[in-house]
C-alpha cells in the first residue's frame, strides 16, 4: 500500500509510515518533503511511482497555496485518482476544490481527526464511490475501529471547525471551575487545590474563529459558543497575543457550490 504526499512539514508522512503505509513525497511550493521518505522531483513522476488509482494526501498550511498546487498537480493525474485533503482548510474552500476536481473526474476527500469517548476517530468525507478507493488506506491510518467514512464532501472539515469551537468552550468552562476550586473557603493547602485544577492548554482560536460568521449565515443560534469564543479573544487581547483564524475564502452556501 503506497500513497503520495504533496507538501510536507505537517507530520503526515511520518504518521502514515507509522501506520505501515509506504510514502512517496514531492515538494509543493517552498515546502520540502519530510525526511526519511521516498521522493520524486515532479508531480508527473507520481504516475510511475504509484499504482492506479493513485492516492495523494495534501500536507500543507491552509490558504490559497493549496489551490495553486492542485491546479498544477491535477494535470498529471488520471481520472479515478483520489486526493485526500488532510489540511486545516475551511470547509467552504474544501467544497470548492471538491467541485473543481469532480469536473476533472478526480475524487477529492477531506479528513479530520476528531476526539471521541473511545479515542480519536478519523472522519473522511467525499463521494461514496471514492471512499471505497481509500478505505484500506484510511482504515490502516486510523486507530482500530476509528475509521468513520461519510458520503458528503466537506463534512469532515466542517466537523473539525466545530470541534475547535467546542475546545474553546471547554477551556472557558475549565477556567471557571479552576476559579471555584481556588475559591474554596476551607483550610486546604494551595498545592492540593492546584492538583485539582485543569490545565487550560494553549490560548488559540484556530478554526473556531470561522464559526460565528458561519452560524449567522446558516441561521444556527449558538449563544454559549459565541460567548466562549469572545472570552477567548478577550483573554488573548489581555495577554497581548494575536489569535487570528487560518486564512479562508468567502462563505458560499453548498447549494451554490455543488
Amino acid at each position: 500500500m503506497k500513497v503520495g504526499v504533496i507538501g510536507g512539514g505537517g507530520g503526515i508522512a511520518a504518521s502514515l509510515q507509522a501506520a505501515g503505509v509506504a510514502v512517496v513525497g514531492c515538494a509543493a511550493g517552498e515546502l520540502a518533503p519530510d525526511h526519511g521518505v521516498e521522493r520524486v522531483e515532479a508531480y508527473q513522476d507520481f504516475l510511475e511511482a504509484l499504482d492506479y488509482p493513485r492516492r495523494y494526501v495534501l500536507d500543507m498550511p491552509p490558504g490559497a497555496a493549496i489551490d495553486a498546487v492542485i491546479d498544477e498537480a491535477y494535470q498529471t493525474m488520471e481520472p479515478g485518482d483520489v486526493v485526500i485533503d488532510a489540511t486545516a482548510s475551511y470547509w467552504g474552500d474544501t467544497l470548492r476544490r471538491y467541485r473543481r476536481m469532480r469536473h476533472r473526474s478526480l475524487f477529492y476527500q477531506d479528513i479530520a481527526r476528531l476526539a471521541g469517548p473511545d479515542g480519536a476517530a478519523l472522519v473522511v468525507s467525499g463521494d461514496a464511490k471514492g471512499l471505497k478507493l481509500t478505505a484500506d488506506l484510511l482504515e490502516a491510518w486510523a486507530r482500530p475501529d476509528g475509521y468513520r467514512p461519510v458520503a458528503g464532501a466537506g463534512f469532515a472539515h466542517y466537523l473539525a471547525m466545530l470541534e475547535a469551537a467546542a475546545t474553546a468552550a471547554r477551556r472557558q468552562l475549565a477556567g471557571e471551575l479552576n476559579q471555584l476550586v481556588e475559591a474554596y473557603p476551607g483550610e486546604v493547602e494551595e498545592a492540593a487545590k492546584a492538583a485539582f485544577c485543569t490545565d487550560l492548554g494553549p490560548l488559540d482560536l484556530g478554526r473556531a474563529g470561522w464559526l460565528l460568521d458561519d452560524a449567522v449565515r446558516l441561521e444556527a443560534a449558538v449563544p454559549l459558543t459565541a460567548q466562549a469564543l469572545m472570552l477567548t479573544v478577550g483573554e488573548a487581547l489581555e495577554a497581548h497575543r494575536s489569535t487570528p483564524p487560518p486564512p479562508r475564502g468567502a462563505f458560499v452556501h453548498p447549494d451554490d457550490i455543488l
